[in-house]
C-alpha cells in the first residue's frame, strides 16, 4: 500500500541498472537525482554500486528502470515491461548511440545523450510513467523461446 501511495503522489521506485563494459555515472550522480526525486526510492544495481548477478526481482518491481544501451540491459527491460530511462554509454563502435536512436525513434523509452542534471530528474521519471512499458512487446515479444524452437524444429526436419 505504501508503494502504491509513493506511486499516487508521484513517486515510486527507480532502478539504475549499469553493466560492466564500463560507465562514467557515478554514486553522487545518482544521489544528487535521488535527493531531487522527493518520494521516489532510488536503488543502484552494478558499477559504482553493487553488482548484482540476477537483476531480474529489482527490474520487475521498478516503477522505472534507468539503463544504459547494451543489447543485454535493453532485452531484461523489455522482457520485464518497465518504462525506462536510457542513457546510452560511450562504446568504440558506437552500438550503444545506435541502439538508443531505435529506442527513441520506436517511442519505447525516453532517451538522454548523457546523464540529466538533477532538476530534469522529476520530468523525466514523469515522462517514464505516462510513456509505460507496454511498447516493449515491439522489441520483445515475449515469445523468443517458443520461436526459436520452432526454427531449430525446422532445421532438423530439413536435414
Amino acid at each position: 500500500a505504501a508503494a502504491d501511495d509513493a506511486a499516487a503522489a508521484g513517486g515510486g521506485r527507480v532502478v539504475v541498472l549499469s553493466g560492466r563494459g564500463g560507465t562514467g555515472l557515478t554514486r553522487a550522480q545518482v544521489e544528487a537525482a535521488e535527493a531531487a526525486t522527493p518520494g521516489w526510492r532510488w536503488e543502484l544495481l552494478g558499477p559504482p554500486g553493487e553488482w548484482s548477478a540476477d537483476p531480474w526481482e529489482a527490474l520487475v518491481r521498478a516503477d522505472v528502470v534507468v539503463t544504459h544501451a547494451g543489447q543485454n540491459a535493453i532485452a531484461e527491460v523489455a522482457a520485464a515491461g518497465r518504462p525506462a530511462i536510457v542513457i546510452p554509454q560511450e562504446r568504440p563502435f558506437g552500438e550503444q548511440q545506435a541502439t538508443a536512436q531505435v529506442l527513441r525513434a520506436a517511442g519505447l523509452a525516453v532517451v538522454r545523450d548523457g546523464w540529466p542534471a538533477p532538476a530534469a530528474w522529476p520530468v523525466l521519471l514523469a515522462a517514464a510513467r505516462r510513456l509505460g512499458g507496454e511498447r516493449w512487446t515491439r522489441w520483445s515479444a515475449g515469445d523468443g523461446g517458443a520461436r526459436a524452437a520452432a526454427l531449430l524444429d525446422r532445421l532438423a526436419d530439413a536435414s
